[in-house]
């Protein structure tokens, strides 16, 4: 009789599992729940490391990562992931909504208990009456945090479901739950340059990498490349300064820079050359993170990002047939 099980070794401890099972469903077979959020190859959230074995990485795989809603397994192997706090819903109530530049919203919800994050994960918000959506919760531009308090960063879309209603439909004290958190691409402890590449608000969850990373005092370096589409979409620009005086280099770049405070270049081209122990995190233009996901892969670097989902006023959570590597309905922020 043809065997149908084999050891799976998850986080160092042994279990049984089906062959052809998926990792996520082996994992629950055994009381273990693995990181997930969509269950379908969208966000990333469920990637683990096969450590040795056989696993089918059914198309998914990333240096020694797959993504385990869609890898299965096909014999004795061991995988590894990195502990994330649990999922959990909260309430909360907008505190406060002030603009920031242009099109450009601060947000901050005080939350009716402490939602534990990661620097770079992000939650599932719905403003009571609207759709939900994906947002990256992250420090204030001065660095701000409290307990029971999110911060987020919106760009404001018009005709937008959620993001236009800001200031407006939704107002302080309007009524919120929050899921999560979620996602793959948050700050780790493990030794190795860090490399934050943004565009647009995927500045936010970057933001609170370069923070956490940098208040952590250790003797690891961080480099941080952000662009906008213009100059004058920059918000980041003072608060990056705090950045330089701790001595990570910062770079901003836009379309219409000057060269001297503002490049011009793609932020993809700002890449330095890269070696194996480097971390390389993205947050922004679909475009953007997939060209720094080839060049930090060619290059044998570890590649961070949680897709990301052009804007679009009628977009439903439903709407994940749509190329991987993409997420949410209004951009991480």
């Amino acid at each position: 009789m043809a065997k149908d099980t084999c050891t799976l070794i998850i986080n160092g401890k042994a279990h049984k599992a089906r062959l052809g099972d998926t990792l996520i469903d082996a994992g629950l077979d055994n009381r273990i729940v693995l990181p997930h959020d969509c269950c379908s190859g969208q966000c990333e959230t469920c990637r683990v490391r096969v450590v040795s074995g056989a696993v089918d990485d059914a198309g998914t795989r990333e240096k020694d990562t797959v993504l385990s809603c869609l890898a299965t397994v096909e014999g004795d192997a061991e995988i590894s992931y990195d502990p994330v706090p649990i999922v959990r819903n909260t309430s909360g109530r907008v505190e406060d909504i002030e603009e920031i530049a242009p099109d450009l919203l601060e947000v901050r919800v005080r939350t009716s208990k402490p939602v534990p994050w990661l620097p770079g994960q992000y939650v599932r918000m719905r403003f009571k009456g609207y759709p939900a959506r994906d947002y990256s919760p992250t420090f204030g531009l001065d660095r701000s945090t409290e307990q029971d308090l999110l911060t987020f960063q919106i760009k404001v879309y018009p005709n937008s479901r959620v993001s236009s209603a800001l200031g407006h439909g939704i107002n302080r004290d309007h009524k919120v739950s929050i899921k999560g958190p979620y996602g793959y691409a948050f700050l780790r402890r493990q030794p190795g340059r860090i490399i934050l590449v943004s565009t647009g608000t995927g500045f936010a969850p970057l933001w609170s990498i370069a923070v956490a990373a940098t208040m952590r005092r250790g003797d690891q370096t961080v480099q941080m490349i952000a662009g906008c589409r213009h100059a004058d979409d920059l918000y980041m620009r003072h608060a990056v300064g705090w950045l330089r005086d701790q001595g990570v280099p910062v770079t901003l770049t836009a379309s219409d820079g000057d060269d001297d405070a503002v490049m011009t270049a793609r932020p993809q081209d700002l890449l330095p050359d890269l070696r194996d122990s480097d971390m390389v995190y993205a947050a922004g233009s679909p475009s953007m993170v997939d060209a720094v996901r080839v060049r930090a892969l060619a290059q044998d670097a570890t590649f961070f990002a949680d897709p990301f989902y052009a804007a679009d006023p009628g977009f439903s959570l439903l709407d994940r047939i749509l190329p991987r590597k993409r997420r949410q309905a209004e951009p991480v922020a």
